[in-house]
């Protein structure tokens, strides 16, 4: 399926040393809920000795109060980065309340209903009131129970060493790097979809869950029971990236598919969704029975962030800009994949084996044949991750390509194939093995699925007779591991002094907060009152028109 490709990754292993990926970076954000001793989400507020959730950067939270999140500077490798996360962990299992602990898998624990999950609180600074106001449409739109899912977002960007190489392969023009660099990240997202599949099959961990996360819609499930508690698929690796998991209403009767033959083009359609008004969401209200925002505005999407994908191009926000312009007139500055699952084998959700893999399969789809992606390889794509999600590892399965149908198993095999050297490449250079025998790895699993994640978590909801007990367990043992080893006492000091600070920045955004949050909310998204049109998306173009051989006219696709 990739013999094109093993050109371009000989050319690779011949033609480039380390530098080329020298100065690449890594960074991990982990979702943990906190519950108590009854295994129930937690209804304390976030703990004050964590700091402020609104201002802290390493320890936050994401929809609810309860869901922590836990997040990693840019890392220089994948192992520094799961050492600080793993870092963060001990910290947070040491300073939380008496009887807490943080439940180590992506699917929720018991949840005695939608009010159970408490929407998230930042305090009274306009951008605190915005986070809140963003948290309570998206309960509004798609309830509170599909946001207490948790999962790990994987960062990554390549050094501008590797862009100039990499024009070299497809003979693009070097003058503008901003430019190259976008152009190079956006064709990683196309090629990354195309093979999304790939982390729910090997790193799905969630075949099971709680029969409370389904509530009424239990009974309409074709979701196996184990017994009154417990739901599972028997071929399933990811309910989470299902149809269970995250995804828009089908009853919302909107549009929020977005281009992808174009890097203006995508940024052309999420502009859209951010800035035309949906009739349901108005119908809705704005505002709730109290004058106070329970949506940030009546559109198809609130902000940006609601566009739900397993990979997304990111770039940082200077101050209160909006992503949406940061990405305009910056450019893509990395990559944030949200497919992978919490490993509730592991303390910290997930393996230094995953990582060097995931880093394996970035490099690659940066060599994929630069094809654009169409709707209906985006469509192909949604239905593999989904097919996977639900069947991955019923024998035979077969997902759906450009030509035609394919077992998972053969496409697997081939990919593990163009992978190898990819690995060799990096673990030569490094002089490790970690890289080859990561790969080495997911060939035994694409060889038989009895060796995936998502089958030893089925296997031991089996053994402990219930998914609510395995992760009970499982995270106790976790919690107890984490607060009895040594703490890095640097990193631990810092996220103390991290915590003090953030906490000061609160109280003076706090007091220097002036005038209506409507005038606030007004003037951020007074931004978006233009076109998706710069200098560097013409560049981008010109780059794109070269690389996919695009017609010059064509910027929406």
């Amino acid at each position: 399926m990739y013999s094109s490709i093993l050109k371009r990754i000989d050319w690779l292993s011949t033609q480039c040393d380390a530098t080329a990926l020298a100065g690449r970076k890594v960074g991990l954000e982990k979702e943990s809920l906190r519950v108590g001793e009854s295994g129930k989400i937690s209804q304390l507020d976030h703990p004050s000795v964590l700091g402020s959730a609104l201002c802290h950067t390493a320890i936050t939270t994401d929809f609810s109060e309860s869901l922590l999140e836990m997040v990693t500077p840019p890392c220089d490798s994948s192992s520094s980065a799961l050492d600080y996360l793993h870092g963060i962990h001990q910290f947070v299992a040491s300073q939380l309340p008496v009887g807490e602990m943080l439940w180590n898998t992506s699917m929720p624990c018991i949840v005695n209903g939608e009010k159970s999950i408490r929407i998230g609180e930042y305090g009274s600074a306009h951008s605190a009131s915005m986070k809140h106001a963003y948290r309570r449409g998206l309960g509004l739109r798609y309830g509170r129970m599909m946001q207490a899912i948790a999962g790990i977002h994987y960062n990554f960007s390549m050094p501008d060493a590797f862009w100039y190489r990499w024009a070299e392969l497809y003979n693009l023009d070097t003058s503008d790097i901003t430019a190259l660099r976008t152009v190079g990240y956006f064709h990683m997202t196309r090629g990354w979809m195309r093979v999304a599949w790939v982390v729910p099959y090997l790193f799905g961990a969630s075949p099971a869950v709680c029969e409370t996360f389904l509530g009424e819609a239990a009974e309409d499930s074709d979701l196996g029971r184990l017994n009154n508690s417990t739901r599972y698929a028997r071929y399933g690796t990811s309910l989470r990236m299902g149809n269970i998991g995250y995804r828009y209403r089908e009853d919302s009767g909107v549009d929020l598919s977005v281009c992808h033959q174009s890097y203006k083009g995508y940024l052309t359609d999420l502009h859209a969704h951010v800035t035309t008004e949906h009739p349901a969401y108005a119908e809705q209200g704005v505002l709730d029975k109290r004058g106070k925002h329970q949506q940030l505005n009546a559109n198809r999407l609130q902000i940006e962030n609601e566009f739900y994908s397993s990979i997304r191009p990111k770039q940082v926000p200077d101050g209160d800009e909006m992503p949406l312009i940061a990405l305009r007139e910056r450019g893509i500055r990395y990559l944030e994949l949200r497919s992978v699952d919490i490993n509730p084998f592991e303390p910290t959700g997930l393996t230094a084996e995953q990582l060097a893999f995931l880093e394996v399969m970035m490099v690659f789809t940066a060599l994929m044949d630069p094809t654009p992606q169409g709707a209906s390889a985006v469509t192909r794509a949604k239905h593999n991750v989904e097919t996977v999600a639900h069947r991955g590892r019923e024998p035979g399965l077969q997902l759906q390509t450009a030509d035609g149908p394919v077992t998972l198993k053969e496409w697997g095999m081939h990919l593990v194939e163009s992978l190898e050297p990819i690995a060799q490449w990096i673990d030569q250079h490094h002089g490790t093995d970690v890289y080859t025998a990561s790969v080495a790895a997911q060939r035994q699993r694409f060889m038989s699925s009895d060796y995936t994640t998502s089958a030893d978590v089925l296997d031991q909801v089996h053994s402990s007779g219930s998914f609510f007990r395995f992760a009970m367990d499982q995270s106790s043992r976790h919690h107890h591991a984490l607060t009895d080893s040594d703490m890095d006492t640097e990193l631990c000091e810092s996220l103390m002094l991290g915590a003090a600070e953030s906490m000061r920045k609160q109280r003076q955004l706090e007091a220097e907060t002036r005038g209506e949050f409507s005038d606030y909310l007004a003037s951020r998204f007074a931004q978006l009152q233009t076109d998706m049109s710069s200098p560097l998306m013409h560049a981008v173009h010109q780059l794109e028109v070269q690389l996919y051989k695009l017609k010059s006219s064509d910027s929406h696709g």
